[in-house]
């Protein structure tokens, strides 16, 4: 409803409109000033027109947007879930391997987001720091690792993930 208020004042300006020029009219007003004032009503009605279609277009596009989501969501938990244990697995592995890099609780965190595929500034504005402290977190997290960046980071954990079933 809220989205159709606009609508609804441009139709009772329209409607109020037209009553005002039919009185006018009957009260014989000269036609020039009807003249711009029915003007001013069509451009309204024109106006209410298009606003309603906006407005329906983008709400079946919403529900489509809506249901796409729905559906890739369900899919999403359908994998997570049929992949469950692999997934666990995998954290244990990088959490196992933090532990022997000796990372801060802050660092792994950082390092987490940042496999994840988060940039500096989105992960300073997901912990609520600086983006400076998390450049200083992930410089930590490559000393420490003797890994050279982010890509190698990434590399170190899922780059076997990618080769073929043959070379295993």
């Amino acid at each position: 409803m809220k989205q159709r208020f606009p609508i609804l004042i441009t139709l009772f300006f329209f409607v109020f409109s037209v009553v005002d020029i039919w009185w006018e009219y009957s009260q014989g007003q000269n036609l020039q000033h009807l003249g711009f004032e029915f003007f001013i009503c069509f451009i309204a009605a024109l106006w209410s027109l298009y606003l309603w279609s906006s407005w329906i277009k983008t709400d079946k596009l919403l529900i489509k947007e809506k249901n796409s989501y729905l559906e890739l969501n369900a899919e999403y938990q359908s994998w997570r879930e049929k992949n469950k244990k692999t997934l666990q697995d995998m954290h244990s592995v990088i959490t196992g391997q933090f532990d022997s890099w000796e990372l801060t609780p802050a660092e792994r965190d950082v390092a987490l987001l940042l496999l994840k595929g988060l940039s500096f500034k989105d992960v300073a504005e997901l912990r609520g720091s600086a983006e400076k402290t998390i450049r200083q977190h992930a410089l930590k997290i490559y000393q420490k690792s003797g890994l050279p960046g982010r890509t190698e980071l990434f590399a170190f954990f899922f780059e076997d993930l990618f080769l073929a079933k043959e070379t295993l």
